[in-house]
């Protein structure tokens, strides 16, 4: 099967899952890397020419994960990071913590944050919209935060639909939402490991 898996991205064809599954069981993570790369050369052939050869352009960005939580309510059961409420180890990091963790991306050559917490039962909506603001008033930086799980969150804690929070949350000042907090989106799985989160419906909703 391998073989004819290693003939279609020859070919262009797009994988089935199961042909997936059986290069990951084959390759390792850099023989999988390579083949990823010569398949984005194909669909993203080199156009620059630098000193007389054409090369690819591959493109990043320089970004900082900032949790500014980790007060959480979830109860998720695989998760090390979240605190409940009360606990001598939860925290909610202050402006001038953020800031200064901004400056330090910033002074590094970093342009976005990808800011995210755990599901607070206490900050209501304008904390969030005063946080935001506050950033994009000191910093010209691209905010990438709050996964569906804290925007479906918002919506139960402010009794708002979550097309009005996102609406919200960009007007102050969010530029793009991350896709964390999928895991499985099997509700039957969810139920066991992550009862607090929400349903696979609403994850799909918010993204």
């Amino acid at each position: 099967m391998t073989e004819l898996v290693m003939e279609k991205i020859k070919t262009q064809p797009r994988l089935t899952p199961e042909e997936g599954i059986a290069l990951f069981e084959v390759f390792d993570l850099l023989k999988l890397g390579r083949l990823a790369d010569e398949c984005r050369r194909k669909f993203h052939p080199p156009r620059c020419d630098i000193g007389g050869q054409a090369e690819p352009v591959v493109t990043y960005t320089v970004d900082r994960n900032i949790n500014y939580t980790n007060i959480c309510i979830s109860g998720c059961r695989f998760c090390a990071f979240y605190r409940s409420p009360g606990h001598p180890e939860a925290y909610l990091i202050s402006k001038k913590e953020l800031f200064d963790k901004i400056q330090e991306m910033v002074v590094a050559g970093g342009t976005h944050i990808l800011l995210q917490g755990g599901l607070h039962p206490d900050l209501k909506l304008d904390f969030y919209e005063e946080l935001l603001g506050a950033v994009k008033k000191r910093f010209q930086i691209h905010i990438h935060g709050f996964s569906p799980p804290e925007i479906v969150h918002f919506s139960r804690l402010n009794n708002r639909p979550v097309r009005s929070i996102i609406e919200r949350l960009q007007k102050a000042g969010l530029d793009t939402i991350p896709g964390g907090g999928a895991e499985i989106l099997s509700d039957s799985f969810r139920q066991r490991v992550s009862p607090g989160k929400c349903t696979s419906e609403e994850w799909l909703d918010v993204m």
